[in-house]
Formats: structure tokens, sequence, C-alpha cells
């Protein structure tokens, strides 16, 4: 454990703050499909802050990863190598994105808002839509660890079934923008995630124990 490049606590922290974040940020996101996407970006305020606080989310979830994987000390198996692998092609592909809207998106829609339409150039790209398809790679890998921790039994199997339900019901709800039960999938999703942040700081260095 000492030769882990980043050390469980600081994971357990990574992790936590990540889920307290999607929990935070996401009901003050926008949607974009009730108005032209330029619109929405000029008269949103928040737009920038959140897709750079998002960037922040992603590096954070991968690094609680790691140390969700690191803590239970092998027991995950090859779907828990899966899992992480997962999370961090979808960290690079959601980071993309983010970055890309934070800092491209609030230029182009004062500039060349035609570029921003959803049927436009930019959002249909081939770079921008595999970038999209990248970033799903971020709840679903960490629902495969979440899969991965409950099938282990190291922890109580609850936290690892909250989380492998609630990856793909965020993604499910959320990039729709559904009202209401996006929202709460939010908040669900970050909570599991702040849960094992609790778990691995309290419980660094666990012992198998009965379910």
């Amino acid at each position: 454990m000492n030769g882990l490049p980043v050390s469980v606590r600081a994971s357990a922290v990574s992790l936590a703050v990540s889920g307290f974040l999607v929990a935070a940020i996401t009901p003050w996101h926008p949607s974009i499909f009730d108005r032209p996407v330029d619109e929405v970006v000029r008269e949103s305020e928040a737009w920038s802050p959140l897709h750079a606080i998002g960037i922040l989310v992603f590096i954070l979830a991968l690094i609680g990863a790691a140390g969700l994987v690191a803590v239970h000390q092998g027991r995950l198996g090859r779907l828990g190598r899966v899992g992480l692998i997962v999370v961090l092609v979808g960290v690079f592909g959601a980071a993309s994105l983010a970055a890309v809207e934070a800092i491209v998106f609030p230029v182009l829609a004062g500039r060349a808002p035609e570029l921003l339409a959803l049927d436009g150039p930019l959002v249909t790209s081939p770079l921008f839509i595999a970038a999209g398809v990248l970033a799903l790679g971020w709840p679903l890998g960490l629902a495969i660890l979440g899969l991965a921790a409950a099938r282990a039994r190291v922890f109580r199997r609850a936290p690892g079934i909250l989380l492998a339900i609630s990856g793909p019901a965020f993604l499910a709800l959320v990039g729709p923008f559904v009202p209401i039960a996006g929202v709460l999938s939010a908040v669900v999703f970050g909570t599991a995630q702040i849960w094992w942040g609790w778990l691995m700081w309290r419980t660094p260095l666990p012992k198998p124990i009965a379910d």
C-alpha cells in the first residue's frame, strides 16, 4: 500500500469531494434541449465555472477510483481492473469535453453561434462525438467498480450496489436533462461516492467481513 502513488486517504477525500460536487453542481446545469445552445451559453453566467469545476470532478473521481481499487488489496479481480480502465478512459473523454465547453463554447456563442447548434459542425464532428462516447466511461466505470466491490464483500454490499446502480441511472437521466429525476439521480450518484469516500477514510485496510 505504501508503494501506491496516491494514498488511500487522499483517494477517499478525492472521491468524497467528487461526489459532493456532482450532487451540488448538476442541478445548476441548464438544459441545452429547450433553446438554442448559443442562447443557453450566453445567458448562463455559471456555464464556464460549472464546466471548469467538472474537470476537477473527473480528476478527483479518477484518484478516488484508484484508491477504491487499492483499498480492496487485489480482491476486486479482473472486473475491478476493467472498471478502473473504463474510468480512466471516461475521465479523459469527459474532461476533454468539459474543457471545450468551458473555454470554446462561450467564444463561439458570441462570434459564431451557428457552430453550436446540436446538428452543427462542432457537436456532430467525429472528435466531439468520440469524446462524448469515451465520457460514458466515467459513470459506467465507477458502476463496474461498485459491482466488483459488492461481489468482493470486503465491505458490506450496500455501498457497492448503490454505486453500481446509480452510475447508469445518472447517465440515463442527467444526460437528457430529465426534470427532477435527473437531479435526484445526481444526488444519489454523488452520495454513493461520498459513502465510499467515508468507508475508505474510516477503514483504509479493511478485513473481509460477513454480509
